[in-house]
């Protein structure tokens, strides 16, 4: 399909007197500005809602239940003043293996959600918008976070 476009392309430009060169430069160029946001895009399912010391541990010592255990109080690891400094959490992504610390912004999550799901996990759509200490940050367009449920809350299912 490409070769027809370009196809088209190059017989218009010769009706039009165009330059060939300048206007396949310009079809790859979107191409491949294209490719790179596809890249910059990600996509996760299920995704828990841990602390980086946490996420760190999983992914060296290849244990997820590390994830499902983590206390909220170590978000607050190496944060000096715990008022005026955001927590340190990230999102583990169990199926890449990967983890990512999330933008939060007034049009996306905000830092409550985050907290308040501590330990639950998050399903969510966004781009890699840049790097914090060797971690991808990931601003999100969509998600839904769900909760990790209350102790007891299986009883009386046996």
């Amino acid at each position: 399909m490409f070769k027809y476009i370009i196809a088209s392309i190059l017989s218009l430009s010769f009706l039009f007197g165009i330059s060939n060169n300048s206007l396949i430069l310009q079809a790859y160029a979107q191409e491949e500005t294209l490719d790179e946001e596809e890249d910059n895009e990600i996509e996760f399912t299920s995704a828990v809602i841990t602390a980086v010391s946490c996420a760190k541990e999983a992914e060296e010592s290849g244990e997820f239940s590390v994830l499902a255990s983590c206390p909220p109080h170590k978000a607050f690891e190496g944060v000096k003043d715990i008022y005026d400094n955001p927590p340190k959490i990230v999102v583990f992504d169990v199926t890449e293996g990967e983890y990512f610390y999330v933008k939060p912004s007034k049009d996306s999550v905000y830092w409550s959600d985050l907290r308040e799901g501590f330990g639950g996990s998050i399903d969510g759509i966004g781009m890699v918008i840049g790097e914090k200490d060797g971690i991808p940050v990931v601003k999100l367009e969509e998600f839904e976070i769900t909760p990790k449920p209350k102790p007891g809350f299986f009883k009386g299912c046996l």
